[in-house]
């Protein structure tokens, strides 16, 4: 992409009505898209254009369902609970030793 994408650019559909704004750059592959109802998607990086100064969605990538939305937002927010998981724990304190394997 010649241009680079901010969060909170606007972007448009292919007919140039707002969809939403970036809200996330942080992924190499896609953007994350809020829409001003507060829905969250994701779109692929090479299906936005940056034409005639205007972020555009490529045609045929202009809609996505509000269910499609809900999912990727439960995917994404599941990624981050299980990044923030590792490690774990820290190791316990102590090993048992030979006592506790019962041989």
């Amino acid at each position: 992409m010649t241009q680079e994408l901010i969060t909170g650019t606007a972007v448009f559909d292919d007919e140039g009505k707002q969809v939403g704004k970036v809200a996330d750059t942080s992924d190499v592959d896609k953007v994350g898209i809020i829409t001003e109802t507060g829905s969250r998607f994701w779109v692929p990086t090479a299906m936005l254009t940056h034409r005639d100064q205007l972020w555009m969605l490529e045609p045929g990538y202009t809609e996505i369902s509000p269910a499609e939305a809900k999912t990727q937002q439960a995917e994404r927010e599941l990624d981050e609970a299980n990044a923030e998981t590792f490690p774990a724990s820290d190791p316990p304190s102590f090993t048992m030793g030979d006592e506790g394997k019962g041989g």
